[in-house]
């Protein structure tokens, strides 16, 4: 039994007439004859009786021509839907992202649901570790991070943006006014830091080269937003990503030479399943949105 069966079968069933449903779907009468002799005979039951100028249903297509309808409807709807999957008509897209990468995929995650209202975005603010760990485990479609320190198997990374840690500080604060900053200009000052194992105290890590030891650092927080708060009320210094006082009018950011190096960020994939569309796209329009952004800031510049 084959979808094209079905389709003879319900088609003379709703027309009364092998010749009609033949016409309807486009093919000869002959080959609905055979397709229907074949139905008949793999089920052990005849489905029509045939009369001069028509058919009826006997018992057994009584029987099969709601079910018939069903499995038909059901096929429809199944292209239907991958159809509207493949027009982001509907489905949900999964994103993973730490804190600290939030003003940058903001943006486009604004973008993407202004356009594609039909589906359903959810986003996962988690560490590097657990993000890695829902990507492994399909939970997550899309995770936005820098390079994990280890390779593993399942991840396809795509390079999406770069960006720069900075001093963070209040507009008022002794060093606010500086152009440039050295790790030496801290000793004087009470540093709150990202806690280890979040993605901006890694790359602080990875890129000073340094004994941070030396460095007054009174606290260590894990969250970018209670350090932000912190800093907003007090003479502290913290050292996050330069774009994460993008709209906030008490804070400031200064570069720091030893951090003046750009830290790569990539887009993780799981190469184990397809790529939904929906990731594709995102990863697009993320990709577009910062081209744009870095073109601006040329002509700003200029």
């Amino acid at each position: 039994m084959d979808i094209r069966q079905l389709q003879y079968f319900v088609g003379i069933a709703e027309t009364g007439r092998f010749s009609e449903a033949s016409k309807m779907l486009f093919v000869t009468q002959s080959a609905v004859s055979q397709q229907i002799k074949l139905l008949e005979e793999e089920l052990g039951a005849q489905l029509f009786v045939r009369q001069a100028h028509s058919v009826i249903l006997t018992e057994s297509g009584r029987e099969l021509f709601p079910l018939a309808k069903k499995v038909l409807n059901g096929v429809a709807e199944c292209r239907n839907r991958i159809s509207d999957l493949k027009g982001l008509m509907c489905g949900t897209l999964n994103i993973g992202l730490t804190y600290s990468l939030e003003p940058y995929i903001r943006e486009t995650m604004l973008a993407f649901m202004t356009r594609y209202p039909k589906v359903k975005v959810n986003a996962y603010y988690k560490s590097l570790s657990d993000l890695l760990s829902m990507l492994k485990d399909h939970e997550i479609d899309i995770m936005f991070s820098m390079m994990p320190t280890s390779p593993h198997e399942f991840a396809e990374s795509t390079p999406i943006m770069e960006y720069r840690l900075a001093a963070i500080m209040r507009k008022n604060h002794p060093l606010a006014t500086r152009q440039i900053l050295r790790f030496t200009d801290f000793l004087p000052h009470k540093l709150i830091l990202p806690e280890k194992g979040l993605r901006d105290r890694n790359a602080i890590e990875s890129f000073i080269h340094a004994d941070t030891g030396e460095l007054n650092v009174v606290s260590l927080i894990n969250d970018v937003n209670a350090i932000m708060n912190i800093l907003q009320e007090s003479n502290y210094i913290s050292i996050l990503t330069e774009n994460i006082i993008k709209n906030n009018h008490q804070l400031c950011s200064v570069e720091i030479e030893e951090l003046s190096k750009p830290i790569q960020i990539y887009a993780h994939t799981n190469n184990t399943t397809l790529r939904k569309h929906s990731a594709e796209v995102f990863i697009e329009m993320l990709l577009q949105s910062r081209s744009l952004y870095a073109a601006k800031n040329i002509i700003d510049a200029h």
